[in-house]
């Protein structure tokens, strides 16, 4: 089963080709870690509109083995080229070694259209390392669609968990989304059992989590330690995955909150590198 993971991080995403370019499509789903009844309709949903390459934002595994959570996943053709490790899992060596990513924070790009920064937001002993890798990658990369990936949300976004859990991780990244803004197309969570997007100030947030004990969202629309944390859509009470659609000639990133019973999409947001997302209509209906 390792092999088979392994030799899938290989083709981690697709390639843009100059004027013939495709649109990567990927599914984003965290809060996933055990085989039931939700994670069945979630992997239904994905099959029924096309999609099977998931960025994962942690908390993959919630009890029991990554086999028997993942193996239904993987026999029908399932990849997990961008994986963060939350505060669910079996350990951070087995959720490496099983999944097959370099280690737990890394990079991953499609050539010269998208990069997938993935960090550890679990991991207080090492965060000083992490958010210097953070820099120097925000610093030299120069695709036009820059994406960040972890599992607890930088700000409070529901009552049921608050930013201090990691202060120590979020305390030292918020100056670098700040000082990167630019290069920052959004940031990508999990954590809370909900499915949301909206903003830190102007800087776009994704969070993907109505997989597991789905909980009831509601709007926030506050000021956190100096930034402004506004969620522009929420759903809770039903499972919902995100679909990120990245073209790679347009160079925007698309984003569809689709819900599992019966893949309608509840929200979309269209957001370009340094610059607030663009709400669809349908995010307010």
């Amino acid at each position: 089963m390792l092999g088979v993971i392994s030799a899938l991080i290989v083709g981690i995403l697709i390639a843009a080709s100059g004027a013939t370019a495709a649109t990567v499509d990927l599914a984003v789903l965290g809060d996933a870690g055990r085989w039931n009844r939700a994670t069945k309709q979630l992997k239904e949903s994905m099959e029924r509109v096309g999609v099977r390459k998931l960025v994962m934002p942690g908390d993959n595994l919630y009890s029991g083995t990554y086999d028997r959570a993942w193996s239904p996943w993987i026999i029908d053709g399932f990849q997990f080229p961008v994986v963060a490790i939350g505060n669910h899992n079996s350990g951070y060596a087995n959720e490496i070694a099983f999944f097959g990513i370099p280690s737990e924070y890394y990079s991953t790009a499609i050539a010269n259209t998208a990069r997938f920064i993935v960090l550890n937001s679990d991991n207080r002993r090492n965060v000083a390392a992490q958010m210097a890798f953070l820099d120097s990658e925000l610093t030299i990369s120069n695709e036009p669609l820059v994406f960040i990936v972890y599992h607890h949300p930088t700000y409070t976004m529901t009552t049921a968990h608050k930013w201090t859990e990691k202060r120590d991780f979020q305390e030292k990244i918020r100056p670098l989304l700040k000082r990167h803004r630019s290069k920052i197309t959004a940031v990508i969570l999990g954590h809370d059992h909900i499915a949301t997007m909206g903003h830190y100030d102007d800087l776009p947030y994704v969070l993907s989590g109505a997989a597991q004990e789905v909980r009831r969202g509601a709007i926030v629309d506050n000021t956190q330690s100096g930034t402004r944390v506004k969620s522009e859509w929420v759903i809770g009470g039903t499972p919902v995955w995100i679909r990120l659609q990245a073209d790679t000639l347009g160079m925007v990133a698309k984003f569809e909150a689709m819900r599992a019973s019966d893949d309608r999409i509840l929200c979309t947001a269209e957001i370009q590198t340094g610059r607030p997302a663009k709400m669809g209509a349908d995010c307010y209906r």
